[in-house]
């Protein structure tokens, strides 16, 4: 947003602050975005009738709103500065949520530069295993490791579930890239046979060593997801993160090009013939 001069920025500076300073009259202005409402809708809307009145008048007498056809209207300019203030606090609540999640994980993992990087966006999701659901954190990991296209996976736990992934339908003949501790892709090797018989046999699938990593991470071209260990440095098979903002799958693509870097192993084709 550019100003004019500091008379506007003042004029704003003032508005919002008085929009802000009262959670009645930033319930009233919230709605009232959505579509023109009288008192007793706006009561409807859970804000407490007694409240109303008196709020809805500060709000006409300081130009924020006005009374049409029996309902109150919200003014554009005031409409836009809302909406930017709703988008703010979402972003805001997104990253309590996200830090949460981080302060109760490890993340030192060698000082990698990407993690340190991580883009501010509203559109991720922290999932949870549930009891209806007890490897729903697993099956979305496997299920981008037969996404459509290229994939990128980082590995450093190998779940029971795990396996199934070899059992995915999966006509796609992109690349798969992955990327383990030298124990897993030994475990690799042993079972390239399942590989080559899977559906994922027409895909070329390509591991690589790499050490010392304490996450796991997979990356289609529609979605990133990434796991991290708790702070006792025991892999966290509850939660992950996923998101499909593709300012996420760049950094994602980043992070695993950095850890790739980290490792002079080269690639093995596990289902080369």
């Amino acid at each position: 947003m550019v100003f004019e001069d500091i008379t506007e920025y003042d004029t704003i500076q003032k508005e919002i602050k008085f929009m802000v300073r009262s959670e009645i009259k930033l319930k009233i202005l919230s709605n009232l975005c959505k579509s023109d409402l009288n008192a007793r809708e706006l009561s409807d809307k859970g804000i407490n009738y007694g409240s109303i009145s008196s709020n809805i008048k500060q709000l006409e007498k300081n130009g924020l709103i006005t009374k049409l056809n029996d309902k109150y209207h919200i003014k554009n300019s005031v409409k836009k500065k809302m909406i930017n203030l709703l988008y703010l606090n979402k972003t805001i609540e997104n990253i309590d949520c996200f830090e949460d999640y981080i302060n109760h994980h490890y993340v030192k993992n060698n000082k990698i530069k990407v993690l340190e990087e991580l883009p501010l966006s509203e559109n991720y999701e922290i999932i949870h295993n549930t009891p209806l659901n007890p490897y729903k954190v697993v099956n979305n990991f496997t299920k981008n490791m037969t996404s459509e296209k290229s994939v990128k996976i980082i590995f450093t736990h190998v779940h029971p579930e795990f396996r199934k992934t070899t059992e995915i339908d999966s006509d796609t003949t992109t690349e798969l890239k992955i990327l383990v501790p030298d124990n897993i892709k030994e475990f690799l090797i042993q079972n390239k046979k399942e590989i080559k018989s899977s559906p994922l046999k027409n895909r070329t699938v390509k591991v690589k060593s790499v050490e010392n990593i304490k996450l796991s991470l997979a990356i289609s071209e529609e979605e990133v997801m990434f796991v991290l260990y708790n702070n006792n440095k025991t892999y966290d098979t509850n939660a992950g993160v996923i998101s499909h903002d593709p300012k996420f799958i760049e950094w994602g693509n980043k992070l695993f090009e950095e850890i790739e870097s980290m490792s002079d192993d080269t690639y093995l084709i596990l289902n080369n013939v």
